[in-house]
């Protein structure tokens, strides 16, 4: 198997998040003293809230060289940005609002564009980002929902179809709500020099399996189109998540 990901299992959620935000203060220093700065791309869900907090406190906070990071989104909701269900606003009040990153170095989806003429701007601004880094996504942190998508690319979409130049795509009748997104694309994941898979809850369990263990179908479980050839993959698990491996 190309890059046969690393795993690790935690015995809870709050190790998990622990574990989680001391990588990547340690991938995004590493990153920076290599390169002299770094994209990332942060995603929503239940477990980045944990990890963006222990990136706010000591002694994380003074590691993570955040002048030099520039942010993204693995994908986006079409809400305004101060609505809860946004992931912005939640990266932004758990974390960037905290910390000394320079807030034009922070590139949300324009939402207020509607989903198709915001995945055309974000489109060209992932392009710009991605040469000015060198063609690399530095760290991509990603969840797994328990039907097997990861950002908001869904099983048997026709984003996972996309042509091999896209990097950012609209979505519309999502299977879990709210129905509009913008996402980035297997294509773009797959430039992640560090893609980190957090998964916790046991009915995430047999996809887990299904990912990790399973045939290749990446139509029925699209976080297997994530697996970057320059890159590395890392799932980092709760018991619950783990307990079908």
């Amino acid at each position: 198997m190309l890059n046969d990901p690393e795993i690790l299992i935690y015995p809870a959620i709050d190790e998990l998040q622990a574990a989680a935000a001391e990588r990547f203060a340690t991938l995004s220093a590493e990153m920076v003293a290599a390169q002299g700065r770094a994209l990332v791309a942060l995603s929503g869900g239940s477990l980045p809230p944990g990890v963006f907090r222990r990136l706010c406190d000591k002694p994380l906070r003074g590691r993570v060289p955040w002048g030099q990071l520039s942010v993204i989104w693995a994908d986006e909701r079409v809400v305004p940005f101060t609505h809860p269900e946004s992931n912005y606003q939640m990266a932004r009040t758990t974390l960037l609002d905290h910390v000394p990153i320079p807030s034009e170095q922070v590139y949300p989806v324009a939402t207020y564009y509607g989903p198709t003429r915001a995945a055309e701007v974000y489109e060209r601004q992932v392009a710009a980002l991605l040469e000015a880094h060198g063609g690399r996504l530095g760290i991509a942190l990603l969840g797994m929902g328990p039907d097997g998508h990861t950002a908001s690319l869904f099983p048997g979409f026709p984003q996972l179809d996309a042509p091999p130049g896209a990097l950012a795509l609209a979505v519309t009748g999502s299977p879990k709500p709210p129905p509009e997104r913008v996402t980035l694309t297997a294509h773009a994941l797959r430039r992640a020099d560090h893609a980190i898979f957090l998964v916790a809850g046991a009915d995430k369990a047999p996809k887990v399996r299904e990912a990790l263990r399973g045939p290749y179908d990446p139509r029925a479980t699209p976080a297997q189109l994530v697996r970057p050839p320059q890159g590395h993959v890392t799932w980092m698990l709760d018991a619950a998540a783990a307990s079908q491996l």
